[in-house]
């Protein structure tokens, strides 16, 4: 996002306009294949799949030449050797199971309202009575408070309530910014040259808070996702939860388009998605402090009994 105005700023300026974009891409390019090279499969989930040999081997790559002992023996975490070996197991998957399913629906669909929120609050900034290079830039300083914010609050606050909270909140700014921008333009002056000559400083302000707020969410939701999981479904769950903020990131351009007509309709959409995909975590059971496990049935199973037990809280 920092980017942004750079290349808007050189693009008066420059001949061939696409080149600083060019230029500014090759890095993170070069960066993401040399990373390929050093990425190693996780040593415990190929345990539970039962490989390990590939285990073994992994480990000897991360011990950096380093031997280990030749009576080194692997060991499947949470005694998940007798679940995995069941035959009624291998044929569950996140779509046969019952509870899976109706999560990972649950999540996708809050995760839709919340990646379409926090893309679309960024590209909205054109929309804002304000310069558009200066918003851009505070949107992106943004990001730095609520990774902050978000770190220490999922260190004492219950996930569901975290999200929750956050979500309504950049709803709440989003709404408020309609009565801004309405404020706004009618005390706007309009130049010679078809410019505004007034900023909306409060507007401003409260469209930053609205998308530091959808930015925990978003934090949060990943966090979220892999603690409503069990191990051989974490990684596929957490894929189809990228694809569903991707999927509303890539709608959220159509509804910024409909902003320059009237920038209330967007701000009104915005806000109410916001506030309905927080109000679908209420269906999420609490994560805070509970184990993470190796397989559907065993979850199941240890979710179960903790729900019908007198001395544990409720999911």
């Amino acid at each position: 996002m920092l980017s942004c105005p750079f290349d808007g700023s050189c693009r008066p300026q420059m001949a061939r306009p696409s080149r600083p974009i060019r230029i500014i891409s090759i890095p993170p390019l070069i960066y993401t294949i040399f990373l390929v090279t050093l990425v190693s499969e996780s040593p415990r989930w190929l345990l539970v799949q039962g490989k390990n040999k590939e285990a073994l081997d992994v480990l000897r790559k991360l011990a950096n030449g380093k031997k280990l002992p030749d009576n080194i023996e692997l060991i499947i975490p949470s005694s998940a050797t007798a679940i995995t070996c069941e035959e009624g197991d291998k044929n569950k998957s996140l779509w046969t199971t019952k509870w899976a399913a109706k999560r990972i629906v649950t999540i996708m669909t809050c995760a839709f309202g919340v990646g379409f929120v926090y893309y679309g609050i960024q590209l909205n900034a054109q929309n804002l009575n304000f310069n558009f290079y200066v918003t851009v830039i505070i949107n992106a300083l943004m990001d730095v408070p609520a990774v902050l914010i978000g770190g220490v609050l999922l260190g004492f606050t219950n996930r569901r309530l975290l999200l929750l909270m956050s979500t309504i909140s950049a709803g709440v700014t989003c709404l408020l910014c309609i009565i801004f921008s309405t404020t706004s333009k009618d005390k706007a002056k309009v130049g010679g040259d078809g410019s505004k000559s007034t900023s909306s400083w409060p507007q401003l302000t409260v469209e930053a808070i609205g998308f530091m707020s959808a930015s925990i969410a978003f934090n949060v939701l990943y966090v979220y996702c892999v603690e409503l999981f069990p191990t051989n479904v974490r990684n596929f769950a957490v894929s189809l939860l990228q694809q569903s903020l991707m999927l509303g990131a890539s709608l959220s351009p159509l509804l910024v388009v409909v902003g320059r007509l009237s920038p209330s309709i967007s701000f009104a959409v915005f806000g109410a998605l916001s506030i309905m995909s927080g109000t679908l975590s209420t269906w999420l059971p609490e994560t805070r402090n509970a184990p993470l496990y190796e397989t559907l049935k065993q979850q199941e199973e240890e979710e179960k009994h903790r729900r019908f037990s007198p001395a544990s809280p409720p999911l």
